[in-house]
This record gives C-alpha cells, sequence and structure tokens, in this order.
C-alpha cells in the first residue's frame, strides 16, 4: 500500500491508493434494484411433484438468506450491502406439462408468462416483483448460451428464466449439507443479478455481481458457501473492493467519531486505514470561534480513496477536473462556511467510469433550471447540499446517470418537511438525502429527497448529542445502521444532529 500526504496552508489533501492488483467495485448506474421482493416461480413442462418441492424448499432458504434468516452476530448478507434487504418465494405454478422440449425464444418465454398471467396462474408484474420461469429436463433457451437468464419489459415488469439442464457437472457425493448441483447454482447466480440489476436490457441498476467470480462447487475448493439450505453463488464484495466473497456475509461494523477537530479526525483515520476501514460518512461544521470539527463515520472496505479536506472552490476544482479523467469520481462532497463567509471543501473521491455533472455554490433558480434540464435525460441527483453565506443559499448537486422516480422539496421548514414525509411514507416513498442549514435569524430550513421504496426506515431531528447518542446505542445492538448524518450548528453555539437509520448497511449511492 502507498500513502501520500501533502499539507498546504488551510488545505490538506490525503491520497491512499491500493496495489494494480485489486478489483474494481461494482459500479451503480441508476437503474431499479428490487430492495424487498417476491419471487413467483412457474414450472414449465414435465417437472415431478418430488423436484419442484426441493425446488421450491432451495428457494425458500435462498429468500430467507436474503432477508437475513440466522444470520452470524455482526454479519449482514452480501446483497444487502447494494440495497436488498429482504425477499420471499410465491407458491409454485405450473404450466403446459406435455409441452414437447425445445429451445425457446426469448418472445416464447414472454409469450409463456403472459399466458399464465392471463389464467391468473402468475401476477401482474410490479416493481418488486420476479417472475422466474423454470424449465424441465430438455428445453433450454436460444440466446445466452442456451443457459439462464434474466430481462424484462420495463423498469417495472422483470422475469427471469433458468433451464433446469442449465449448468454442467453433477452434485458432489458425501458433501454436507447436501450439495444440490449446477441447476441450484444457476439459480442462485441468475436471480442475485436479477435482483440487483432487474433490467439490465432497459437501464442498468448494479454492476453484474456474481459474473466474475469463479464457479465451481465447494467439494472441490469453489469459491461457493455452505448454507443450511444448499449452496449459493459467489458475489462480489465492495467492502473487500469487489473481491470474490468466500463467505456469503459482509461485515455490520461500523465506527464513528462525532466533533473531533482535524488532527484527532486525522489520527484516528491513520489508525483504521491499514485495518481495512473506509469513510462512509465525512461531515464539518464550524463553531462561532471558526473552529472546523469533524463527524465521520467508517465502514470495512479497501476501496483506493482520495480525500481534500478545506479547500477552497478554485483548488478543489483544479483537483477534480485533473482526477476526472483519471477515472475518479465524487463519493462525498460537502462545504462548509467560515465566519468571514469563506466557502471550503470538503471531498472524498473513489474509482468510477459513470458520467457525472455538478454544481457548485449557485442560486435555487440556476440549480433548478439545470435540474429540469437534465431530468428528462434520466440524469438524477446524487448528493445534495445548501450553505448560508453572506445572507444567501447556494447549492451544490452532482448528478449520475439514472431513472427512479425522484421527489424532493428544498428550503421547508421542520413542520412542513414531516407533514410531507408523513404523507409520501404509506405510499411507498423513502429518503434518499436529508440535509438541514440554518439561517441568519436561527430558522433550521430542510432539504430532502425521497425514491421509491418499502424499507423499514428511523429518523430523528434536532437532537442533542447526548439524545441521539442514546438512540444510537439503542439501535445498534437491533441491527439498524446510519444511513444519513447531517449535524448543523444553530446561533447560540448548540450543535444539533438529524439521523436516518435502515436495517444493515448499504453502499452508496442507492
Amino acid at each position: 500500500m502507498k500513502k501520500v500526504c501533502l499539507a498546504v496552508p488551510f488545505t490538506i489533501l490525503i491520497l491512499f491508493t491500493l496495489n494494480a492488483l485489486c478489483q474494481t467495485p461494482q459500479q451503480y448506474h441508476g437503474g431499479p434494484i428490487l430492495r424487498n421482493l417476491k419471487i413467483h416461480p412457474l414450472y414449465y413442462g414435465n417437472w415431478s411433484s418430488a423436484d419442484i418441492t426441493t425446488q421450491q424448499n432451495y428457494l425458500t432458504g435462498l429468500t430467507g438468506y436474503l432477508s437475513g434468516n440466522n444470520k452470524p452476530a455482526g454479519k449482514q448478507p452480501m446483497l444487502w450491502q447494494y440495497g436488498v434487504n429482504a425477499a420471499s418465494v410465491a407458491q409454485a405454478a405450473t404450466a403446459d406439462p406435455g409441452a414437447s422440449p425445445k429451445k425457446l425464444s426469448r418472445d416464447e418465454i414472454v409469450n409463456i408468462i403472459h399466458t399464465n398471467q392471463s389464467n391468473g396462474k402468475l401476477p401482474a408484474f410490479s416493481a418488486e416483483r420476479l417472475i422466474v420461469v423454470f424449465l424441465a429436463h430438455g428445453f433450454g433457451v436460444t440466446i445466452k448460451n442456451g443457459g439462464a437468464y434474466h430481462s424484462s419489459e420495463s423498469t417495472s415488469s422483470f422475469w427471469a428464466v433458468v433451464p433446469r439442464d442449465a449448468g454442467v457437472g453433477t452434485p458432489a457425493a458425501g458433501s454436507i449439507p447436501p450439495d444440490p448441483g449446477p441447476f441450484q447454482l444457476v439459480t442462485s447466480h441468475e436471480l442475485f443479478e436479477a435482483i440487483a440489476d432487474p433490467s439490465d436490457d432497459q437501464f442498468i441498476g448494479w454492476d453484474e455481481m456474481v459474473d466474475g467470480c469463479a464457479d465451481g462447487m465447494a467439494s472441490s475448493g469453489g469459491s461457493w458457501i455452505s448454507m443450511p439450505f444448499g449452496w449459493i453463488a459467489g458475489i462480489h464484495d465492495n467492502t473487500q473492493n469487489g473481491k470474490c466473497s468466500a463467505t456469503g456475509y459482509t461485515s455490520l461494523d461500523e465506527i464513528q467519531v462525532y466533533g473531533w477537530s482535524y488532527a484527532d479526525y486525522r489520527k484516528k483515520y491513520d489508525e483504521l486505514w491499514p485495518k481495512g476501514w473506509r469513510l462512509y460518512i465525512l461531515q464539518s461544521y464550524v463553531m462561532s470561534n471558526s473552529q472546523v470539527l469533524y463527524n465521520a463515520v467508517w465502514r470495512p472496505g479497501t476501496d483506493d480513496e482520495i480525500q481534500v479536506y478545506g479547500w477552497s472552490y478554485t483548488d478543489f476544482k483544479n483537483k477534480y477536473d485533473q482526477m476526472s479523467p483519471q477515472g475518479w469520481r465524487l463519493y462525498i462532497l460537502q462545504s462548509y462556511v467560515m465566519p468571514n463567509n469563506q466557502v471550503l471543501y470538503n471531498a472524498v473521491w473513489r474509482k468510477g467510469t459513470l458520467a457525472e455533472s455538478q454544481k457548485y455554490g449557485v442560486p435555487y433558480n440556476e440549480y433548478r433550471s439545470q435540474y429540469d434540464q437534465i431530468f428528462p435525460q434520466n440524469v438524477r441527483l446524487q448528493s445534495l447540499q445548501s450553505y448560508v453565506a453572506g445572507g444567501q443559499v447556494s447549492y451544490n448537486a452532482v448528478w449520475r446517470p439514472g431513472d427512479s422516480n425522484e421527489f424532493q422539496v428544498y428550503g421547508w421548514t421542520y413542520a412542513d418537511y414531516r407533514k410531507k414525509y408523513d404523507e409520501i411514507w404509506p405510499k411507498g416513498w423513502r429518503l434518499y438525502i436529508l440535509q438541514s442549514y440554518v439561517l441568519a435569524n436561527g430558522e433550521v430550513r430542510y432539504n430532502a429527497v425521497w425514491r421509491p421504496g418499502n424499507m423499514q426506515e428511523i429518523q430523528v431531528y434536532g437532537y442533542a448529542y447526548a439524545d441521539y447518542r442514546k438512540k444510537y446505542d439503542e439501535l445498534w445492538p437491533q441491527g439498524w445502521r446510519l444511513y444519513v448524518l447531517d449535524s448543523y450548528v444553530m446561533p447560540n453555539g448548540q450543535v444539533l444532529y438529524n439521523a436516518v437509520w435502515r436495517i444493515g448497511t448499504s453502499d452508496r449511492p442507492l
């Protein structure tokens, strides 16, 4: 590992890099994700009752794994880091047991699904359903080299097909628990990828999270792991710089510091870096005596990371323009305002290839004009922040490709914001961004961005540190982890906290 540090007056640059042999972490491309899905299986062709029961039991175990059933203490299933943390399976449906085996085209698979939706054996498509057609012995498909694949009819209509003859080889003898063989390994492979990238031919979600991981049986030294219900495919682990998981689980650990000086924060950063911790949240705030204090949250990881702290806009933008062509993208961006109204920037970059556009320190009208112009081009917010300098509210924003629905409010009072939150919660909207700022008269205003979702969520607003920390310590053993952390300083110098928790950890952005 190589570590380079450079310091100049009022500015700090830290660069960490890993050797060139590291994997590239999975990238999120803005498409849909099945965060809380239900699998609807259709067994097409001549399936025996025993084989259907075996496969249904496997699917029940697989969805239980995805939901965190029997997970080891301090661990979460791999897909939770990609924003998927609940799954279930519907009862088996069957169709055409007398059909003659052959290779089926994509159109024929779609017609099978539509026919069984029309006769009531399958439900209509929805944003949280995955219809899976399991083809009996002798059937295959005409594309994807005859193997399993997933597809969609729209960004809310998802399906997959898995032939019974998919994969090669036979179950390993004497394995404990019994090795179900290639068919169920292929099932887990295709379902994992369909969950995190269900609309791959419409709009890409996450990169394919199983492709590239070695195929093989645990009994012959492959990367598959043993589960109570059988074996599952290996998955890329973004907490380990995209390397393939050998366990099927990743850490729930989280380390935080609150209100630390830069010197103390930096000492902690340098201590944690070689132990495999990376920044998830970074925020500075300024006290009336001009002291800059830091909040930070780290999670396990091995990603390359570049940071700058307290840079002027000119220096920050020069650095951005230098690094963007080299494949670095903003992971965290935050501004803070000194008592003399000087605006300084913190930023964290990670490796990435997605297009990225930004606005820095612009008034609302200019920000909104840009938003309205690029929204129809399937571009969505990656980060949003307001700050007050010289009595004016200014906006920083970063956009990336995406097609998710998105609802925002800007500069709302807490009462109005909360009324809107309570109104849209039961309609399936969840927070994506939450950020507060304080006007000169002491009024606290809220920016918020919601996206579709049905995950659990706990929030606190305007808590003193002692009350916030009490809540954190209460939620931690129950598996809740920070999704958003936002501090602001009142005119009397009191530091207050907003926080949003979700079950498990998830990688940014979602």
